[in-house]
């Protein structure tokens, strides 16, 4: 009585032309799917950087607006906003980037002693990565003085 090993009939079997065909498709794939894989990787992290840059900016804006608006018993225009550049300046410091430092100045309305309210508002350039264009973010925030 004679035994088959059950692997022998694999070892031995032919190669179909079909195999032989499939031989570089999963590189040749790859090839094609990486550069879009990259691109929405890189779209997806550049966008969600520019969301985070436009939270801080809002903040920013808020904090200024809210250190001018504070009671302050000898209030003037000058004074207070330059306790709103203060606060802002401070507010802005996690700011990310992919070129030269951002460094926004606030703008604020012309009298907020007279308006009876601070308007603060800044605006930056965001350049994204390397294909990704620049574009603007801005921010406004107004308050009633105390």
């Amino acid at each position: 009585m004679t035994t088959i090993r059950n692997n022998f009939a694999m070892l031995r079997s032919p190669k179909t032309k079909h195999a032989i065909t499939q031989k570089g498709s999963a590189l040749v794939e790859f090839a094609l799917i990486l550069p879009v894989f990259l691109l929405l990787l890189f779209g997806m992290v550049t966008f969600s950087i520019a969301i985070y840059d436009k939270t801080v900016l809002t903040i920013a804006t808020r904090e200024g607006a809210r250190a001018g608006a504070k009671y302050v018993s000898n209030r003037t225009n000058s004074n207070t906003k330059s306790s709103a550049t203060n606060a802002f300046t401070n507010a802005c410091k996690p700011l990310i980037t992919f070129g030269a430092a951002m460094n926004p100045t606030p703008t604020f309305n012309a009298d907020p002693i007279s308006d009876n309210q601070l308007t603060v508002s800044a605006s930056i350039n965001f350049k994204g990565l390397y294909i990704f264009s620049t574009f603007p973010i801005s921010a406004t925030t107004t308050m009633r003085l105390e």
